[in-house]
């Protein structure tokens, strides 16, 4: 494996973050008001060194309205395109990601399950107990899915075909999800269902609690320990008896990283819903550039995950304006047109 130097590493991550700090502040003026860059810029620095007060109104727009968007935005998509790379390695296909393998839908009913159990036993939103219960619940949702795949698909013999066959599971089982998630909305006397059905399709608009802290944590360990462990992805990938032979403990980090990869999805999913092909589209344009490595691979792709879906997401609030469309129609019109590409490509390996 070719060597890969820190220096390489940090200097794509600086321009990326660089990229990042460029989309956001494009976002932040971007809406019934706009702001130009500048302006934004200056009110961000004088927010920062705690001068505010000036011009309460674009203040409140930019950071009790904005600013909350834009990083929530980029903590979901760097999330789900963080595990999309994650799958994309371990089952050495670039047509996995989250979302087709059914995580990302599973997820979602376990934060539908919990919202529903919790309602009916009076547990308020904003309770201590809620602060946890949906990230795990959809973390459950998530872990239990993707077991699901695995034991759908059984084991197979030919190569490459192991993969072709977890996939078609994961598309299958993501149909019979949903199919239970509505089922579960339509039989609940939820007041709101638009909105909810909304959030079904990855949704950024609806305000969130203090459960994003948690959440914001998870994701972060999560990223750092998958992290840790690029390298073994790394030879996991070139063949799972060389990396046997080389001492990688090849089923526990396969079961370490599917746990992770899950916990990560089902985080960010309780919030924002099952947001599409973002797990697709972002580690496949980072490999055009940067190569299967994962160790320049994973922190790319997180960054780079942030900045997608916020441009999305400043797409879906602004292209239809004043109403505004849920950030899953735009990714999935970015997504769903790629993996038909990859699809008639590769054949579904790499």
């Amino acid at each position: 494996m070719r060597r890969l130097s820190r220096h390489r590493i940090l200097t794509v991550s600086a321009v990326l973050l660089a990229a990042w700090m460029v989309a956001a502040l494009l976002s932040l003026g971007v809406g019934s008001v706009a702001i130009s860059p500048g302006e934004s810029l200056r009110l961000t620095v004088e927010f920062l060194g705690g001068d505010t007060g000036r011009e309460p109104a674009l203040e409140t727009i930019l950071f009790s309205v904005r600013l909350p968007r834009v990083l929530l935005a980029s903590l979901v998509g760097a999330a789900l395109a963080l595990a999309g790379a994650v799958f994309q390695s371990l089952l050495r296909n670039p047509l996995a990601d989250p979302y087709v393998l059914g995580v990302s839908t599973g997820a979602s009913t376990g934060t539908i399950l919990y919202t529903v159990l919790a309602a009916s036993a009076g547990i308020q939103a904003a309770g201590g107990l809620s602060l946890y219960g949906r990230p795990a619940a959809a973390f459950a949702g998530a872990a239990l899915t993707i077991a699901t795949v695995y034991f759908v698909a059984g084991r197979s013999d030919r190569k490459g075909e192991g993969s072709q066959r977890l996939l078609l599971a994961g598309v299958v089982m993501a149909s019979f999800i949903s199919s239970i998630n509505v089922f579960l909305l339509t039989s609940t006397s939820q007041a709101d269902l638009r909105g909810i059905f909304y959030w079904l399709i990855g949704d950024l608009s609806r305000p969130v609690d203090a459960s994003i802290y948690i959440i914001t944590g998870l994701v972060a360990a999560g990223a750092f320990l998958l992290y840790l462990m690029s390298q073994s992805l790394n030879l996991i990938a070139s063949g799972e008896e060389d990396a046997l032979a080389l001492g990688v403990e090849v089923p526990r980090i396969k079961l370490r990283v599917y746990l992770l990869a899950s916990l990560v999805t089902g985080s960010v999913v309780s919030i924002s819903g099952p947001i599409a092909y973002v797990g697709l589209i972002c580690p496949h344009l980072a490999r055009m550039v940067l190569g299967n490595d994962n160790r320049i691979l994973f922190p790319a792709v997180f960054i780079f995950g942030a900045i997608f879906t916020l441009l999305a997401d400043t797409a879906a609030r602004t292209v239809v304006a004043p109403a505004e469309l849920p950030v899953g129609v735009i990714t999935a019109l970015c997504g769903a047109p790629l993996f038909i590409y990859l699809l008639r490509r590769k054949g579904g390996g790499w």
